[in-house]
């Protein structure tokens, strides 16, 4: 009983916190109602398969290399903790996951993207988006 007193009264204490975190999640969960599918129909359908990976432009040869980097990394960040916090609350958790996963540059990252994806949940999912949209599916390689 006293923790629920203890939360009781961080709750009451912290009202404006609450109110900006909620503001936050509202407009996170939005954001990925609009943004997961925009990039989910953009795709390749060998986007899981193919060894080279898919770059738009050559960002490596522009004086905008470390600025979009950056910026790419800032916002998949953003949409990984957006992703953990829709793992409990309203919204596309997983496909969040993998669209900031898909975001940021670390070692191994297809493999993780494919691993998320690759469940038969959420690539069944993503099928019947780009079903929708007229895409081919995407589909898993069988390694």
């Amino acid at each position: 009983m006293e923790i629920f007193e203890s939360i009781s009264t961080w709750l009451q204490n912290n009202e404006g916190t609450i109110s900006i975190l909620a503001i936050l999640s509202s407009l996170f969960w939005v954001g990925t109602l609009i943004a997961a599918p925009i990039v989910i129909i953009a795709l390749p359908p060998d986007y899981l398969t193919r060894r080279e990976r898919f770059f738009p432009g050559n960002p490596t040869t522009s004086v905008w290399r470390y600025p979009y980097l950056v910026a790419k990394n800032i916002f998949g960040v953003l949409f990984i903790l957006a992703g953990l916090a829709m793992l409990v609350l309203p919204g596309q958790g997983l496909l969040t996951l993998a669209l900031g996963l898909a975001l940021i540059n670390f070692p191994k990252k297809h493999r993780a993207i494919r691993r998320i994806l690759g469940q038969r949940r959420v690539l069944r999912a993503i099928n019947r988006l780009r079903a929708r949209a007229k895409k081919p599916p995407l589909v898993l390689s069988q390694s």
